[in-house]
């Protein structure tokens, strides 16, 4: 068996050009390429492939305790050989060997599946193994261990589907040692391209192309979607989310129902924004019992609490599991609240099936068991371990609500916010609902009193009441909703929604006077020009909801048709060394670094220096929203030069900056100007990573002015990004 075999790496090959199609083989007499490995396993059946460096007929030899008394040949002469063995018995052990030409490899194993019905047996999961064949091995040194009846992969089987060499490398030469012993049921990550070679390598059932697919094990019914949009569309009325109703109809009867695909729809990842399936599929996998929704892309360890619909009553729910530690890089997580448990690190998860309950568990790459869960489907769960889902779809509907509401100008006088925001009501119970300000110093806000029950189908109306007491506006005050069944007791976990809904900005104008002399750019900031050059205000955080933590004294001057910026930034010590250098290096776009975007008239300019000085400067264009919009935004408009220069230096509280901007050259007589200064920095605190349980590599973006511009990522309500393209809410610029 698995547990007593011996694991066996081969030597990685160096990574060549791929290919589209078939590969190009050497003719070197038929020799092997690909070792065999075993796909599509059921009671009676289970096809054995593999590859060899000529076309030619193959031939599988099998039988039982040690015999070889059956045989079955390929079709015709081919390099990549899929034998189907059929008319086997159920829950069998059968050695089997393979022949080419005057080859005869050694004699395997594998184990067909249990009967239709069976309770007890053992699976194991894992996906993202792509780019790491070392780590991808040791994984599979722990999968071999546990002796799992079929392996679930959910996908990125390799960094670049299209490229032929990449399957032998980061896939088939690791698997040695467990794939021809037993079966792997992929499904197609991002990775994969949707490339031919993932279709050819792989013998899966059919039905739909191998795109989507279907099968049965013990007593389980096993579903593996395309969550890739682009190649499977998924809205209802496409043929695959169509398929998949019919299909979960079709198995009702089935006693677990396990849906598997690459995408998670409830992620705990820091940087990633809500994956749209979401709001597709949970209804669906939720109104059908699915139990546990498997998934990767996140190379991290995540599972869910129950989640779905409320119904007064606990519910099932369904367990949602993103295991994507099989080798790829690892991401950093934030806290969730539907995530029961998550860690960062390479692992597997293995899944024992006893009857009407199942535990699963997390293991490492050393083998150690770091989370273990339960799932009994005659379980009740209680309110604090149960999600409803209709929150998110609220959080959604709060998060458009908020954005629609007008930005309010504060200048120095006392201005008064009378609102009132308008969400649908997603719930089908009565449900008490309260709202509560949380006050700040520079605002007065209304006291909090107990919320009506909200009637099903009433809309949820939220009226915001706020007025400024000075010119001290930050922080500015929250507000937190939260949910209770119409008798005041705990109805689920994720009761309580806190949200942030005055969008606010100071008026600001940016004053611009002349210097007598023209600074040099050396990063040094001992010109005594600066002493009169124009102080700009603190920044705020890209939310427009506080003073950042880490603040830019930054000063402006012009002079001879060039703006001058001067900063000192605050940052940890170590970004310079570690930034990013050199003139048009797209990495400066993810590095420590402050962003100046000048608008004349409708066209915006972006000028970046990182801590390391590089210097990048952009023709910003418009793009349509979607994820990593401003990033879309920036690479569009690299092509442009401006003759921008920069230069950087280190200081005892983190780095300081001199920017040369030559702006004569952008604008003319009468041109309507505005400006704004991001800060993107990526050395948070060490107790902010603490308190937030996050991974210090992640960015922290100040404004100038803030430009509340929309983002994908939903861990605030609502979530900002700096927008370049706002104009409007840019600082007007007047040179004097």
């Amino acid at each position: 068996m698995i547990c007593a075999m011996r694991l066996r790496i081969a030597l990685l090959v160096a990574a060549g050009s791929g290919l589209a199609c078939g590969p190009v083989l050497p003719d070197s007499g038929g020799e092997l390429y690909l070792s065999p490995y075993l796909q599509n396993v059921t009671p009676t059946s289970i096809t054995v492939m593999w590859e060899t460096t000529k076309g030619i007929v193959g031939r599988v030899e099998f039988g039982e305790n040690d015999r070889f008394d059956r045989q079955a040949t390929d079709a015709e002469a081919r390099t990549i050989h899929e034998v189907h063995l059929t008319g086997l018995d159920p829950a069998t052990t059968y050695n089997y060997r393979v022949h080419f030409g005057d080859q005869v490899l050694s004699p395997a194993s594998f184990t067909t599946a249990p009967p239709p019905g069976t309770p007890n047996w053992r699976m194991v999961v894992y996906g993202d193994n792509r780019s790491n064949p070392v780590t991808h091995a040791r994984n599979v040194e722990q999968i071999m261990k546990l002796d799992p009846g079929l392996v679930i992969n959910t996908g990125d089987l390799v960094a670049a589907g299209s490229r032929y060499e990449q399957w032998k490398t980061q896939y088939f030469d690791p698997l040695r040692g467990l794939a021809e012993h037993v079966a792997l049921f992929p499904c197609l990550g991002n990775h994969e391209q949707n490339a031919i070679h993932y279709y050819n390598y792989h013998s899966l059932p059919d039905e739909q192309g191998e795109v989507y697919y279907s099968f049965d094990y013990g007593n389980a019914h096993f579903i593996a979607l395309n969550s890739n949009a682009r190649d499977a569309p998924f809205q209802r009325g496409d043929h695959q989310t169509e398929w998949l109703i019919a299909d979960l109809e079709a198995h009702r009867d089935a006693t677990w129902t396990f849906v598997f695909f690459h995408h998670p729809l409830f992620r705990a990842h820091a940087t990633r924004g809500v994956t749209p399936q979401r709001w597709v599929w949970q209804p669906i996998f939720d109104k059908y019992g699915v139990d546990l929704v498997i998934t990767g892309h996140d190379h991290h360890y995540m599972r869910s609490y129950p989640i779905g619909k409320y119904r007064g009553e606990p519910g099932r729910g369904v367990y949602h599991l993103i295991s994507g530690g099989g080798g790829a890089p690892t991401y950093p997580m934030t806290p969730k609240a539907h995530a029961a448990s998550r860690r960062r690190m390479h692992h597997i998860t293995a899944i024992n099936v006893m009857g009407d309950r199942l535990v699963g568990r997390g293991i490492d790459l050393d083998g150690h068991e770091f989370d273990t869960f339960v799932i009994d489907q005659q379980a009740v769960h209680p309110p604090d371990e149960f999600i409803a889902y209709e929150v998110f779809e609220l959080e959604r509907d709060l998060r458009v609500a908020v954005l629609e509401l007008p930005v309010v100008e504060i200048a120095d006088r006392a201005v008064e916010i009378a609102e009132t925001l308008r969400v649908s009501n997603p719930f089908d119970l009565p449900i008490r609902a309260t709202v509560t300000w949380h006050g700040t110093d520079g605002w007065v806000v209304p006291p909090s009193r107990e919320g009506a029950v909200l009637e099903p189908g009433a809309a949820l109306e939220i009226p915001i009441r706020a007025r400024t007491t000075g010119t001290d506006i930050y922080p500015l005050p929250t507000a937190t909703l939260s949910f209770r069944r119409p008798d005041g007791s705990r109805a689920f976990r994720n009761d309580t929604v806190r949200f942030e809904p005055l969008r606010v900005k100071r008026t600001e104008t940016v004053r611009v006077p002349a210097m007598t002399t023209a600074p040099r750019v050396d990063g040094a900031l001992d010109e005594r020009g600066w002493s009169t050059a124009a102080r700009l205000r603190p920044l705020v955080s890209v939310q427009g909801n506080a003073l950042a933590a880490r603040q830019v004294e930054a000063r402006l001057a012009h002079r001879a048709g060039t703006l001058y910026l001067a900063a000192r930034v605050e940052a940890q010590p170590g970004v310079v060394e570690h930034g990013t250098a050199g003139r048009d290096n797209r990495r400066a776009l993810t590095d420590d670094s402050l962003r100046v975007a000048l608008a004349v008239d409708d066209q915006v300019y972006m000028f970046i220096v990182t801590a390391g000085g590089a210097v990048l400067d952009a023709r910003v264009g418009e793009v349509a929203p979607g994820p990593r919009r401003l990033r879309r935004i920036l690479l569009q408009g690299l092509g442009w030069n401006s003759g921008f220069t920069a230069a950087t230096a280190p200081t005892t509280s983190g780095w300081q900056a001199e920017l040369a901007i030559p702006v004569s050259q952008l604008w003319g007589a009468n041109a309507a100007l505005r400006i704004n200064l991001a800060r993107h920095d990526l050395t948070p605190s060490s107790a902010l990573c603490v308190s937030l349980d996050i991974a210090c590599d992640l960015v922290n973006v100040a404004e100038l002015t803030p430009t509340f511009g929309p983002s994908d990522l939903d861990h605030h309500i609502p979530m900002y990004e700096s927008d370049p393209t706002a104009i409007d809410r840019l600082a007007p610029l007047v040179l004097q």
